[in-house]
């Protein structure tokens, strides 16, 4: 009798504390919403998390921007040996890829574009090339520099002969009326067909450059490549240093965080912090059962 008396202390006071933490446990998410009697609030509800939902969201959001994902703990990182030797051997995985895809150039593109899209790309970049050409061409000092090319070249033939010696030094002597006769006549030209002219040669140039396979497209040219990767490099090296920190201001990544947070239904946040903390909560009851069991141990000692 004394023996059962002696074990039933322990028994009952690690069920209670099992029990108990059980409870507290479920008090932290429940009940969701505050519950009254008439008008009479129920103390401790809602539970815990609930209740500061709003303090805890802004507190992880703090957490995680200014220590987690701040810009030098990312920069760190992103910048590392290990996360740089990554970054190359994906640009050498892709660039191999490239040397043996026999797809072309417009078959590459249609995979992230639809066909119109595509084709207002194509459109608008032959439009600009074109538009920077014509500019170019447009320019009346070119008539005058093309002038003066040919003028010299026919000096340069007259020279040869003693009649054309001659004629060289008439036509010297009529250089600038002659070069602005034919200044006056190459910008015309220029002015009314050059425009065409360009855009027939651009819109064949790019329908060429199109039809290309990738693999004919980058063979033999391994240092292309190399100096290719290292200008990404270099750009993803500044993107790292230079643009990080504007970017994670403007992502806001506090308020992400904190909105995400008070957007969860409790259910869902319930559940979710419950499937993290399994382990732990699950140990927090058996300490429970284990020090309410102590505590019962020591009663019968008194």
């Amino acid at each position: 009798m004394i023996a059962w008396t002696f074990i039933i202390g322990p028994i009952v006071g690690g069920i209670i504390g099992g029990f108990t933490n059980k409870v507290a446990i479920k008090m932290l998410f429940r009940p969701h919403t505050a519950k009254y009697i008439g008008r009479v609030h129920i103390p401790l509800t809602p539970g815990i998390i609930p209740k500061e939902k709003g303090r805890i969201a802004r507190a992880i959001g703090d957490v995680v921007s200014d220590n987690l994902l701040s810009p030098d703990v990312l920069s760190q990182s992103l910048l590392s040996d290990d996360m740089l030797d990554k970054v190359g051997g994906a640009i050498d995985d892709l660039f191999d890829r490239m040397r043996h895809d026999p797809q072309t150039l417009r078959d590459f593109a249609l995979q992230y574009l639809n066909p119109d899209e595509l084709n207002d790309i194509t459109v608008q970049t032959e439009t600009d090339i074109t538009d920077t050409l014509y500019t170019k061409l447009a320019d009346t000092a070119l008539g005058y520099r093309v002038a003066d090319m040919v003028i010299d070249q026919v000096s340069e033939r007259l020279q040869q002969s003693l009649l054309g010696r001659l004629g060289a030094t008439v036509l010297d002597l009529l250089r600038d009326s002659t070069r602005d006769m034919l200044a006056k006549n190459i910008n015309e030209m220029l002015h009314n067909n050059a425009r065409q002219m360009v855009g027939d040669m651009v819109h064949t140039e790019s329908e060429r450059l199109q039809a290309i396979p990738i693999q004919t497209l980058v063979q033999g040219r391994d240092q292309q490549l190399s100096q290719a990767k290292g200008a990404i490099m270099r750009a993803y090296r500044m993107l790292v240093t230079d643009n990080l920190p504007k970017i994670l201001a403007t992502l806001d990544l506090r308020r992400i965080i904190e909105d995400r947070i008070n957007d969860m239904d409790m259910d869902e946040t319930e559940t979710l912090i419950l499937t993290i903390m399994d382990k732990e909560l699950k140990a927090l009851v058996w300490f429970g059962v284990l020090l309410g069991f102590l505590m019962g141990f020591v009663t019968n000692l008194v």
